[in-house]
């Protein structure tokens, strides 16, 4: 069997075991959420000092150049009170991420109504996919520039984070299929790839350049486009 296969018929495995939308993204934040949360006797005002110094550092020199100590002096501890909470900068550097895209789900949670078709909750998800990235401009140089595109975020909680950002992609074109406006002759999996890879560029484009100027219309634009493309496939393979 085939890589793409194998990830396929697993993440399969996974939805099944998730169908409820709600207990999809009730899964997802959990998980995102513990994974900062492996000791609990830290000192939380300390710990988000450190967090806010190393994101300012990161974004300024990025994570090969950057030094513990440096990140230390950004957060005015010493050295070795930085090591009691974190063993290395890639820890650190790992952190970030998970409390960022915790957060980006539950405010994705909340802005859903209920009532929305998938083709409107898709939409949602990649135009504020978009905007929280303009808004968190810092953390997403980080996790777009470095860290996503990083072969050391193997199996680590990164990782599966990453993972997560692309299951409720895979379930809303599961649910298009029902709708109509997903082909069910195509892959879900394969298309998800697509469209995750498609605002990621978007997302970057913005972070080197700062085009478009607008990120988060031209995330909802985008959005449309690619439906709309959905859409036109599926009456062509009806």
């Amino acid at each position: 069997m085939a890589k793409a296969d194998k990830l396929a018929s697993a993440s399969v495995g996974v939805l099944e075991a998730s169908d409820d939308w709600d207990v999809l993204l009730a899964e997802i934040i959990d998980r995102s959420r513990r994974g900062t949360e492996r000791k609990q006797d830290r000192s939380k005002r300390t710990e988000q000092q450190i967090l806010t110094a190393a994101l300012r550092v990161f974004a300024r020199d990025g994570i090969s150049r950057s030094r513990i100590a440096d990140i230390a002096a950004e957060s005015g501890i010493s050295t070795s009170t930085l090591y009691e909470y974190y063993k290395s900068k890639e820890d650190l550097a790992y952190d970030l991420p998970l409390k960022n895209l915790s957060a980006f789900f539950e405010s994705y949670r909340d802005a859903l109504t209920g009532e929305q078709s998938a083709r409107e909750r898709l939409i949602l998800y990649l135009t504020l996919s978009a905007d929280y990235a303009r808004e968190h401009a810092d953390w997403a140089r980080l996790f777009y520039l470095e860290i996503w595109p990083s072969v050391l975020v193997v199996d680590t909680e990164v990782q599966t984070s990453i993972n997560d950002f692309a299951r409720p992609v895979i379930k809303l074109l599961e649910e298009g299929i029902v709708e109509g406006w997903v082909s069910p002759k195509q892959n879900p999996y394969e298309t998800a790839a697509l469209i995750v890879g498609g605002s990621s560029q978007l997302i970057i484009t913005w972070l080197l350049y700062r085009k478009p100027r607008n990120l988060t219309k031209a995330g909802s634009e985008m959005a449309e486009r690619l439906i709309r493309l959905l859409e036109a496939e599926a009456k062509l393979d009806a």
